[in-house]
């Protein structure tokens, strides 16, 4: 199957290299992605040749989750650098925000599993442990990664496997053999990855590091000065939070339908992307809203009705003036959802669409404690925003009761910190696995 695989890479490289260099979301580094750094940088890299840590996050999501892990090993290993890749832009930007006392080393991740990509950044860095996080499996990375020596770990892994033919199966197997150890979310997925063949000695469950990764509520104050940003002080806000395409004509219509009898009600609608501002304004905009970008806001003279949330780092500020919460990815059946934990754990009530799959166990826990709102299509959720912004005793009550749920289960971040740092210590002889 590698044999194949590389053979296709290969004959597809040259449209792979000239569709990232056209891709305005890739071409941002590109020689970094190729393994090819600037001179201080792969001098840097070479400082901690054969002694780091590699931990990587494909995007914004998965980049925020890595933060605790990394304030963890940075207070637990004082003499083990760090070296930490994202896939997309947007992650990087994340990434770039990292305290300057966390002492890590940034860069893009290779590209798309390229063999001669993954050869330079294995051969420069010759990593102890290598880190992905929830479902990132590269076959030619870990590998080379197995090859040189390195121990290779899942964290906060999940894998859904409901509906999923045969051939889904076999590939999922052949993706997830490389990992020596994978840390599961809870043991449903354990479950899952036992079903497609992993070893269960390769197989832990540690608990899902979104709930470590809680956010404090704001002061009333300190949401009161950020509402009066938007001249939103005597208004309730829906936040719509990591939207797709399709989901935002969805939560418009509704918000359409519901905007007659709540009038004193706004929207905060917050893309996945941020670069589709100026997409989803104008499909506000087509429906008579007043409405305005977060990045070309002006102190308006009355307060807006929908507001574009098309900046980084700004969901969760919006998360903690919502008053309901509507997520996204729920409503997109290629998506299955986003973090849940985060509005939840804000003591937020949340409305989710059909698709959660990504979501699963943390819908099914919350729903075990009558403490989300499912919405089947557009009608559904235009029923949910009237019943719970109609009752404010209910969306207090869905709030505590979805904050109460995540409460309970803390200490996964330790946990798996725990289990990379024995990695340190059971450095295996170099594997070709």
């Amino acid at each position: 199957m590698r044999v194949v695989y590389n053979l296709l890479l290969i004959l597809l490289s040259p449209l792979i290299i000239l569709w990232a260099r056209g891709n305005r979301r890739l071409r941002e580094g590109f020689t970094e992605r190729l393994g090819r750094w600037a001179p201080e940088k792969r001098a840097a890299l070479g400082s901690i040749s054969g002694r780091c840590i590699w931990l990587h996050g494909v995007s914004v999501g998965e980049v925020k989750l890595l933060f605790p892990l990394i304030r963890e090993l940075r207070a637990r290993l004082k003499d083990t650098p760090l070296f930490i890749t994202t896939t997309t832009e947007t992650g990087h930007g994340v990434l770039k925000g990292l305290p300057d006392e966390e002492e890590v080393i940034v860069s893009r991740f290779p590209l798309a599993d390229l063999p001669w990509a993954i050869g330079r950044f294995v051969a420069l860095l010759r990593p102890r442990v290598f880190v992905a996080a929830e479902a990132e499996a590269w076959p030619n990375l870990l590998a080379a990664l197995g090859r040189a020596g390195a121990r290779r770990v899942l964290v906060n892994a999940r894998l859904y496997l409901k509906g999923k033919p045969a051939w889904r199966l076999w590939l999922y197997r052949w993706l997830y053999q490389g990992f020596d150890t994978i840390c599961c979310q809870h043991a449903e997925a354990e479950a899952a990855f036992a079903r497609i063949g992993v070893p269960p000695e390769r197989l832990v469950v540690t608990g899902n590091m979104k709930t470590d990764a809680g956010v404090e509520p704001w002061d009333i104050e300190v949401a009161a000065l950020f509402k009066e940003r938007f001249s939103w002080n005597n208004n309730l806000v829906v936040t719509a939070g990591s939207t797709h395409p399709g989901e935002e004509e969805l939560i418009l219509r509704a918000f359409e339908r519901v905007k007659l009898e709540y009038p004193e009600w706004v929207l905060a609608l917050v893309p996945r992307h941020p670069d589709r501002g100026e997409e989803v304004l104008a499909l506000a905009g087509s429906m008579r809203f007043t409405c305005e970008r977060l990045s070309l806001h002006k102190r308006p003279a009355s307060p807006l009705n929908v507001l574009v949330a098309d900046e980084m780092g700004v969901l969760v500020s919006f998360y903690q003036i919502a008053e309901v919460v509507v997520l996204g990815g729920t409503f997109n059946p290629k998506i299955g959802g986003h973090n849940i934990v985060e509005p939840a754990s804000l003591g937020k009530p949340v409305i989710v669409g059909p698709y959660v799959d990504s979501i699963a166990a943390e819908v099914e826990q919350l729903s075990r404690s009558h403490a989300v709102v499912r919405a089947r299509d557009g009608d559904d959720l235009t029923a949910a925003l009237v019943a719970l912004m109609g009752d404010r005793g209910r969306r207090q009550a869905l709030g505590k009761r979805a904050q109460a749920v995540f409460a309970e289960s803390v200490g996964a971040v330790a946990t798996n910190a725990g289990i990379i740092i024995s990695q340190l210590a059971t450095r295996p002889e170099a594997s070709s696995r």
